[in-house]
């Protein structure tokens, strides 16, 4: 749909997402993923905050994907265990 010279997309029920080009998306995903408090979401969550705060384009769960895996920091830490090394010994209530 085009609206006041801007392409919309209509999702089914009624909602108006605005389009955006490869240059917004860019800036757009690093915005989400790196954002202000850094959280560095993954891929789905991702898409998920992107439509729900307005904004579509086609391909957008595959250049999520590809933002996500070309993350250094999320690379970098992905393979770290945030578990206990030793066993956990239960607290036995009085």
């Amino acid at each position: 749909m085009l609206l006041e010279e801007e392409l919309y997309y209509q999702m089914i029920d009624g909602v108006l997402l605005r389009c955006l080009d490869k240059e917004e998306a860019k800036v757009l995903m690093g915005e989400v993923h790196e954002g202000v408090c850094g959280s560095h979401q993954s891929a789905y969550k991702m898409k998920w905050v992107i439509r729900r705060n307005g904004y579509f384009w086609p391909a957008m769960l595959e250049d999520c994907f590809t933002y996500y895996r070309g993350c250094l920091v999320c690379q970098k830490f992905e393979n770290v265990h945030r578990a206990p090394a030793s066993a956990m010994n239960p607290i036995i209530k009085p």
